[in-house]
């Protein structure tokens, strides 16, 4: 019971440490007391400037040759925070509160009138950011203060989200996903070298992907064969569904708009897919790139605040605002790219898309834009964040997938059926059907609405963000990407969860578009009681019952015998079709990301377009061939884990293979010759 306990403190300090206090220190330094920020956004917040934070810091211990031990984790850490506070009071004692001044056209490039007053832009119009106000109120404590029963509403969406989610995780929580076994390979890789690895040459993997758990691991000590890493992965999930809720607040500033975002994106659907992956930590960068991207996305969204109005009055505190948070959204940029490629691609068009159709749409102000722009873009802070960002990218450490190789599998006609975009059908069965006719529903909507408020960025932003991977998703061929289109498709849930949510309130709340037609309106509430019904049904079927882990269990025993029983001159063939959890095996042995040997996926060697090595395949499947004896002897192949249900009998018969272990699920063979 004491290690329990011990064990449970030292997890929640090292998550604190890791997770959390370097981004929210990290905010401090930056806004100080300043009230622009909620205390649900520094929270939110918090999270991913930390993830961001403690890869440079692992990156700088890269380039300095400082090995990656505990002792240099928490001193790095702690240095990180002091210098932080140390900023923090330095900027409290030298620059004490002062009302906002309101700057020259030279200053904020365009005109600007002595007055304060805000224009009249429309009740979904937003406005710019400002400090405190007369009686000492913030648009943010305006924002974010909700009425009793938006208040009671939000706790009990995020109650039934995590209370969904936890007793989907409860049946799932045992370590045997297969893509977090070779993440945590590297982490455990990590621990054990103190330094970042190299990943063998192989662009699929990211620094970014295994930080945060290597951290964890270092300073709790924890196994990465216990719950810890789904559990990381479960708050990340989480608090990207905050991230959602707060992008939509900022950008829509309708409270209801947002609540529906978070009904949307955590409450329906919430463990379907792609959702059941997100939560069991099948795709470990998805998750951390859904979290960070919107991060992102909200802090460029931020930083637009200029441009929104073509004669708003600009105050210093405007103009300082906008460069801190683009500041802010470049770091979270880097460090969206040093987490995860499939993200980091999305995000580039996305981006690209957005600057371009904005500048196009406003091209008549262009000269009073581009100034605004400048005056932003061209400051110390930005400017530093962004040079020393290009100088960790390219002179530090570049990420794997930076390369001529890794680019030419990502870009290109599609190669196969798989890349060749999705249809409908596969989209409603990805983000839900409810929420793909939804989602284009509060797409003609807000292109509506956009068309009287071109200068919006953020608007143009949620607009762009689906736009770009509706058509990656279902039109790869315009843009040349040779990606799963499936994968990309993942990504549409949440742009498409909050256009479903404008799309919702716009019909309830905007009765004059239709006329104040309560039929159109009774309608629609009679679809979402369906969508209602449909959408929690989903997640109720999807729950798993209660999970048999005698087979995990017997893999996990079965792998650290023989992990005793072997050497160096050894070598190992697993079988990835029936054995459970079989990607953890590597865990048990540490002897390179592709030790053991396994035999894939039936339907991979059966792919033309990709032609495979056929021995993993022949020395399970008939290893009395002559091709699968040369295999076993250029591999040096001399011990076969299978499950004995399904591979058994023709290593039996054979007088060269000895079972030397053997459990219901799982039976190893030595070749002795």
């Amino acid at each position: 019971m004491v290690n329990f306990i011990q064990n449970q403190l030292s997890f929640y300090i090292s998550l604190a440490l890791v997770m959390f206090l370097p981004g929210r220190f990290l905010l401090l330094a930056v806004f100080g007391k300043s009230r622009i920020l909620s205390t649900l956004e520094k929270f939110v917040l918090s999270f991913g400037l930390s993830i961001v934070s403690i890869d440079f810091l692992f990156f700088a211990y890269f380039g300095l040759k400082i090995p990656i031990t505990r002792f240099t984790t928490i001193v790095g850490i702690t240095f990180f925070i002091a210098v932080c506070f140390a900023i923090y009071k330095k900027r409290e004692n030298c620059h004490p509160e002062l009302p906002p001044a309101t700057l020259s056209r030279n200053d904020c490039g365009h005109g600007v009138s002595g007055s304060n007053k805000k224009l009249d832009s429309g009740p979904a119009s937003p406005e710019l950011e400002r400090g405190e106000s007369e009686t000492g109120t913030t648009e943010s404590d305006k924002l974010f203060t909700f009425s009793k029963k938006q208040f009671a509403l939000i706790l009990l969406l995020l109650f039934l989200t995590f209370f969904i989610k936890t007793v989907f995780l409860s049946q799932t929580i045992s370590p045997n996903a297969t893509d977090l076994g070779h993440h945590m390979y590297w982490s455990e890789w990590m621990v054990e070298n103190h330094q970042l690895p190299d990943y063998e040459g192989m662009p699929d993997f990211i620094i970014g992907e295994q930080t945060i758990f290597g951290a964890v691991g270092l300073l709790s000590g924890l196994s990465f064969f216990s719950a810890f890493p789904p559990v990381i992965l479960y708050l990340v999930n989480m608090l990207g569904l905050l991230a959602i809720f707060i992008l939509t607040l900022r950008i829509f500033r309708e409270k209801n708009v947002a609540i529906l975002a978070l009904f949307l994106i955590g409450l329906l659907y919430a463990v379907t897919a792609p959702q059941a992956k997100f939560v069991s930590g099948g795709v470990v960068g998805n998750i951390l790139g859904n979290f960070l991207l919107p991060l992102a996305l909200y802090f460029y969204a931020r930083a637009s605040a200029l441009l929104r109005e073509k004669s708003q009055t600009c105050t210093a505190d405007d103009l300082k605002n906008s460069k801190v948070f683009l500041s802010l959204a470049i770091f979270a940029t880097f460090g969206l790219f040093y987490t995860h490629h499939l993200t980091a691609f999305i995000f580039l068009f996305v981006f690209a898309f957005l600057i371009v159709i904005y500048l196009l749409l406003n091209f008549r102000d262009a000269r009073e834009t581009l100034s605004r722009i400048k005056k932003i873009v061209f400051s110390f802070p930005v400017l530093a964040v962004l040079i020393g960002g290009l100088l960790f990218f390219f002179f530090i450490f570049t990420p794997n997938y930076v390369n001529p190789s890794a680019v030419n599998t990502a870009v290109g006609a599609p190669s196969k059926a798989t890349r060749e975009g999705l249809t409908f059908a596969n989209l409603k069965s990805s983000i839900g059907e409810a929420r793909l006719g939804l989602g284009i529903l509060g797409t003609l909507l807000l292109l509506f609405v956009y068309r009287k408020n071109r200068r919006d960025f953020g608007y143009l932003t949620i607009l762009s963000w689906s736009i770009i991977v509706f058509l990656l998703s279902t039109e790869p061929r315009l843009f040349f990407v040779n990606l799963p289109s499936d994968r990309i498709g993942n990504y549409l849930s949440y742009p498409f969860s909050i256009l479903s949510a404008y799309g919702i309130y716009y019909i309830f709340e905007k009765q004059k578009a239709f006329g104040q037609n309560n039929l159109i309106r009774s309608a629609f509430a009679v679809v979402i009681a369906f969508t209602l019904i449909g959408g929690l049904s989903d997640s109720i079927e999807t729950l798993p019952k209660q999970n048999d882990y005698t087979g995990l269990v017997q893999t996990f025993a079965s792998s650290s015998y023989l992990a005793a029983k072997t050497d160096l001159s050894d070598n190992v063939l697993k079988d990835h079709n029936y054995i459970a959890g079989d990607s953890w095996i590597k865990l048990f042995f540490m002897r390179g990301y592709k030790f053991p040997l396994s035999r894939g996926y039936f339907k991979r060697y059966e792919d033309a377009t990709k032609p495979r090595e056929m021995c993993t395949l022949n020395m399970i499947s008939n290893p009395a061939s002559d091709e699968a004896k040369q295999c076993y002897a250029d591999t040096g192949t001399n011990f076969v884990m299978v499950n004995p249900k399904f591979d058994s009998g023709q290593f039996r018969k054979l007088d060269n293979f000895d079972q030397i272990y053997f459990s219901p699920e799982i039976a190893i063979y030595y070749r002795t010759r």
